[in-house]
């Protein structure tokens, strides 16, 4: 049976933006089978009662790889084609999958892969919504809503064990203090300081999250701290990721895929922006806090690498603490009582 493809290669954060469309989509094309071609493994972000294909490659996929793929789109015999990633690699996927009707947003050089393409008049409109209106650009129209996100049970049981076996009480704090790229970081040592200043106000441990490759920063944050003021956890697949985010009382992080989890989890964040785009992705409703720099001009930048830095250096643990403790003073008081 023909059917619809989607292409949203990476990263995490996008994948949960697009949850509310392919919510839309699965609803308004039942009949129709949809596949969603994205990195594994952010392909494990989809709720399983979406009843949603996926098709999974390694984010440095070998030219084999790239030949099996395309072979097994082209069995499928798709006949539509949404790419809403559009970079050289999808491009030519798109154009070597022999799909009838192929549907991107619109990219200088890459016209080609293409029969239909859409240059959204905001591109810096929330992802979510970005999202809706490409759909909407092509026929596809219907409401959306939050992204529906929640732990498989055997997971929520794994985060509930591991955190009673640490022992850490409520109000949970958990720390992302970690960046896709050098100049969205916020400094180590700030959410070291950020971390103290939680201990001494609630008496509470941290909890530090970590991701591929960054399990050796995490230790060594781990170690100024010590095991009194905050605790851990081993590698984790990304459904228990989401079961440890949802028991939190307060995430803060950077801009980062977690951050994207979180505030579909509904679990309260802090979001720290520096160079990037806080329109399109910061977390929108009342529990939530997206902070930056007060005076910098120079905010937004998209660099993925300063010389300068002052828009993540000069946003100072008191400064972000102090944001959080008016934003929560309940977290506070629940921490005083005995």
């Amino acid at each position: 049976m023909p059917g619809t493809l989607l292409i949203r290669l990476k990263g995490m954060g996008d994948i949960v933006h697009l949850l509310p469309s392919l919510e839309m989509l699965s609803r308004q094309e039942r009949m129709r089978p949809i596949a969603l071609l994205c990195q594994a493994p952010f392909g494990d972000i989809v709720p399983d009662d979406l009843g949603i294909e996926l098709i999974q490659i390694p984010a440095h996929a070998s030219p084999m790889q790239m030949f099996e793929l395309i072979r097994r789109i082209r069995k499928r015999r798709f006949d539509r084609l949404f790419d809403l990633f559009v970079n050289p690699r999808t491009a030519l996927i798109s154009f070597l999958s022999g799909v009838s009707r192929r549907c991107a947003f619109a990219h200088r050089g890459r016209m080609y892969a293409y029969h239909e393409t859409w240059t959204p008049p905001d591109p810096n409109l929330h992802l979510s919504h970005l999202f809706r209106d490409f759909f909407a650009r092509f026929g596809i129209e219907g409401e959306i809503g939050h992204p529906r996100l929640a732990a498989p049970p055997e997971s929520a049981k794994r985060a509930d064990a591991l955190l009673s076996d640490l022992g850490i009480g409520r109000p949970l704090l958990g720390v992302n203090a970690h960046a896709t790229y050098p100049s969205k970081a916020w400094p180590e040592r700030h959410f070291e300081n950020l971390v103290r200043r939680w201990h001494a106000a609630t008496g509470r441990k941290a909890f530090l999250f970590w991701g591929p490759g960054e399990r050796a920063a995490t230790e060594r944050l781990l170690a100024k701290l010590g095991p009194g003021l905050a605790a851990t956890h081993e590698a984790l697949s990304i459904r228990d990721f989401i079961a440890l985010l949802g028991r939190l009382d307060l995430f803060v992080t950077g801009d980062t895929g977690p951050m994207n989890l979180a505030w579909a989890l509904g679990t309260p964040t802090v979001a720290l922006f520096g160079p990037t785009t806080r329109r399109a992705v910061a977390p929108i409703g009342e529990q939530h806090l997206s902070l930056h720099h007060p005076t910098l001009e120079c905010l937004q930048c998209h660099k993925e690498t300063c010389d300068d830095g002052r828009c993540m250096t000069e946003m100072t643990p008191d400064m972000v603490f102090d944001a959080i403790y008016k934003k929560h003073p309940v977290l506070f008081t629940e921490a005083r009582k005995p």
